[in-house]
């Protein structure tokens, strides 16, 4: 049997609550295999945790109880370079996660600076000519090298959520975990970019966590699918 890539036993989250003395329980004894090289979704509706259970798993948070291993490997014993560098995150909010005052060349080029890594270094599978990164990740996300230049706020939605996934695919990722990335989009924006994120996964042989409460979208991307209710799991 395939050692999952994650694996979560006995999961337990709580926050402080609105008045002194009491807290709200995010999620309750959860257990949870997210296998590799498969697009694991998790489906729920606002308040389930989804997005608690997602940070936890990316290393954004940690659990009150609970044990989370990573390939086989207590979590807090994985070198944190080597888990960023395999493992990277999209957030629901693009606009929230960029710098307002940085180039979409810039912001897709960031990770490569905070790991130290050159970005003429070349992709595993380079275009002819070139060995640059950055254009190779928008050529994958369908952003032409006119966008560059381009400041967020000149962009829409659906570009700027492309420009988060070019930025989180810009280190060669294995895995992503994927936020509600659609759920600021209009439906015909969301299925556009959730297609082309489809193909690009199976072309790339990516894995990935996707947190969404949309089924449609959980139906055209999604593998599997764990439903969370009242953060527990439901199904």
């Amino acid at each position: 049997m395939t050692t999952p890539r994650f694996r979560l036993r006995g999961i337990g989250k709580s926050y402080r609550g609105p008045r002194r003395g009491t807290a709200v329980r995010a999620l309750d004894w959860v257990d949870l295999d997210i296998d590799e090289g498969q697009v694991n979704a998790l489906l729920g509706s606002s308040g389930a945790g989804k997005s608690t259970l997602a940070r936890i798993v990316i290393g954004f948070d940690s659990p009150d109880h609970g044990v989370v291993n990573y390939q086989g490997r207590p979590f807090a014993e994985v070198p944190r370079g080597e888990f960023c560098r395999r493992n990277q995150m999209v957030f629901q909010n693009p606009q929230l996660a960029m710098n307002p005052l940085f180039t979409v060349e810039r912001i897709i080029g960031e990770p490569l600076r905070t790991m130290k890594i050159p970005a003429a270094v070349a992709l595993q599978t380079p275009s002819p000519g070139s060995g640059e990164r950055i254009a190779k990740v928008m050529e994958w996300l369908e952003l032409s090298r006119a966008f560059a230049g381009r400041l967020p706020h000149e962009l829409s939605g659906g570009e700027l959520q492309r420009v988060a996934l070019a930025r989180a695919l810009v280190l060669e990722p294995d895995f992503l975990v994927l936020d509600e990335p659609f759920s600021a989009l209009d439906d015909l924006t969301a299925m556009k970019v959730l297609l082309l994120v489809k193909g690009l996964f199976r072309r790339l042989g990516l894995g990935a966590l996707f947190v969404s409460h949309h089924p449609r979208h959980v139906a055209a991307l999604a593998d599997r699918v764990s439903v969370l209710e009242k953060g527990r799991i439901a199904g």
